[in-house]
């Protein structure tokens, strides 16, 4: 039986040690579903460690609610269809959820205690979800990814910056780019605009685009409605930027008449940069502001 869920003292730092984001893609035709295991990838940590799910939901940037949904062990995995679980709890509305395995000393009753000193809290880096996106009555596609750290934390300035992302066009594919734009930190307020730049092949400018893309929810581009005068279809390399955020990009191909659907995400987490932080984020400021001049 699940159980609603509330934080003590609004720390969330517990919440956020293996957690991802999700986008809820419903209204685009697409059922979305969620893997999580109770292994430490690198197969070195935790092995003994049991997790409490926890789902969060929201809608028009507001908390809809938190509620746990089983426990896992060891060895232990579960795949669930994120639209039943959203109804089952009537949040019918949530175009953004978070699945986090909460490490059972961090949950009592219900309750998500304080985990005290950040610099203390233990090392669940990597702890990915399994994400995929299904056409009704054909296949699925998906790909694993989690909270990156310290994700649009409060008294720090992010930038975001995608690029070499391909996106392909065909007939009877639908080809989507999706930002999620969510927080580790519990007073996140900020609304993005994310710039895009399209190219051919050749390298040449086709098409420009934005978005908006609120505090914890996404937007979602179709690409071929940006691309419709395009005079030739297949691929294309797409840039995308903020200056005043982070964002999770997805890229989704679909094809209803085949019922097929490709996803994917444009680049891997920051830890795999061989460089510090400070240097990594000059260089992605440098580069929107030549790209789209911001």
């Amino acid at each position: 039986m699940s159980r609603a869920v509330s934080v003590e003292n609004s720390d969330l730092g517990p919440l956020h040690l293996a957690s991802t984001p999700i986008a809820v893609m419903a209204k685009f035709g697409l059922a979305t579903y969620a893997g999580l295991s109770g292994d430490d990838p690198g197969r070195t940590r935790h092995r003994d460690v049991s997790y409490s799910v926890v789902l969060s939901a929201f809608a028009r940037s507001r908390l809809l609610g938190r509620r746990e949904l089983q426990t896992i062990g060891p060895h232990e995995h579960v795949f669930l269809s994120v639209d039943q679980r959203l109804e089952e709890f009537g949040w019918r509305d949530a175009s953004l959820c978070i699945l986090h395995r909460v490490p059972s000393q961090y949950m009592a009753d219900g309750i998500i205690r304080s985990s005290g000193d950040p610099a203390r809290r233990p090392d669940y880096s990597m702890y990915r979800t399994v994400v995929q996106y299904g056409v009704p009555n054909g296949g699925m596609g998906g790909l694993v990814y989690e909270t990156p750290p310290n994700l649009n934390v409060t008294g720090r300035k992010p930038h975001f910056l995608s690029f070499t992302n391909k996106v392909y066009l065909s007939e009877g594919v639908d080809s989507y780019l999706v930002f999620l734009n969510y927080s580790v930190s519990a007073d996140y307020v900020h609304e993005t605009e994310a710039r895009l730049a399209f190219h051919d092949t050749d390298g040449r400018k086709v098409a420009a685009a934005s978005v908006q893309v609120p505090a914890y929810d996404f937007a979602c581009l179709r690409v071929n409605d940006v691309l419709k005068s395009a005079r030739d279809p297949g691929f294309f390399s797409v840039s995308a930027s903020s200056v005043t955020s982070s964002l999770i990009p997805l890229s989704i191909l679909v094809s209803r008449r085949n019922g097929g659907v490709s996803v994917e995400h444009s680049h891997p987490p920051q830890e795999y940069w061989m460089a510090d932080w400070p240097l990594v984020n000059a260089m992605k400021a440098r580069a929107a502001k030549h790209l789209f001049g911001s």
